[in-house]
């Protein structure tokens, strides 16, 4: 659901996954402990600002994604992409 309402986000009866690139556990270790809730509603964050205060204090999970070579961010589209096969793999 894009552009939904945190009122939106909190009637949601699955826990929230959120995407960060400075905090919470690597995608792959919750993958490989077997910790990523499913089913889930996954929470993308701009690029540049991230997931808002709000909805990351609603969130049972906060997924950082590895990325070799040091850089800061993904794309958005590219971040989802990841984090939805990862989804579909638990």
């Amino acid at each position: 659901m894009e552009a939904a309402s945190l009122d939106d986000v909190a009637a949601l009866t699955v826990p929230l996954v959120v995407t960060s690139s400075h905090q919470g556990d690597f995608l792959q270790n919750l993958m490989k402990n077997q910790a990523l809730p499913t089913p889930c509603a996954w929470v993308m964050g701009h690029e540049g600002q991230g997931v808002c205060a709000k909805l990351l204090a609603q969130a049972a999970v906060s997924v950082r994604i590895g990325q070799p070579g040091g850089e800061e961010s993904l794309n958005v589209a590219a971040a989802a992409a990841i984090c939805l096969h990862a989804s579909s793999l638990s």
